[in-house]
């Protein structure tokens, strides 16, 4: 890799798969909840970060697409393939993860809503990749570490996703996801 350029594909990649597993587990009781933890001020993220900005114009959309009122939230969810904020994936209210038949599975759900976060978490310093707000400073990251994040939740995504098939972890199944560390928060 040579330029912050090159990760967009991969990055993108991965979210859609995140985004894939994340709907196949909770899309019956999101589509339904009231209280949704989605806002229109979280998604302007996406038009304040010129990373996420980038990711934005790679599926043919603009800030004008975005609904004032609602973001980029649509009847079926989230119009957004990827290029979502990490916060977006982050967050399992105690319904959804109640819903998980066990506390591995709880785990897994929980590691599975870090995975973004994790790829970009001090990308420049302390700063997140999507809280970079110069687009000069995109050119400054470590591609090489930003790489290795990104394999590391890409590993632990197809753990997630072996566990969601089998309904267990294994030795090293445990090893590979405590690369991703959990928020406190949540």
């Amino acid at each position: 890799m040579t330029s912050i350029d090159d990760i967009l594909k991969p990055y993108a990649e991965l979210e859609t798969s995140v985004r894939r597993l994340t709907i196949l587990l909770f899309s019956e009781i999101c589509g339904m909840c009231t209280a949704c933890c989605c806002r229109a001020d979280i998604c302007e993220e996406v038009t304040q970060s010129p990373f996420l900005s980038k990711l934005l114009d790679r599926q043919g959309m603009s800030a004008n697409d975005m609904d004032d009122r609602y973001g980029w939230l649509d009847l079926s969810g989230c119009s957004l393939e990827y290029g979502r904020p990490p916060i977006c994936f982050a967050y399992y209210c105690d319904q959804l993860l109640a819903r998980l038949p066990d506390d591995e599975a709880r785990l897994s759900a929980r590691i599975l809503g870090q995975l973004m976060s994790h790829v970009g978490k001090d990308a420049l310093g302390e700063w997140h990749l999507t809280e970079i707000m110069n687009p000069a400073d995109l050119e400054k990251v470590s591609l090489k570490a930003l790489s290795q994040r990104l394999e590391e939740a890409q590993a632990a995504f197809e753990v997630i996703e072996g566990h969601i098939e089998s309904g267990r972890l294994s030795a090293s199944d445990r090893e590979t996801l405590s690369a991703i560390e959990l928020s406190d928060d949540l």
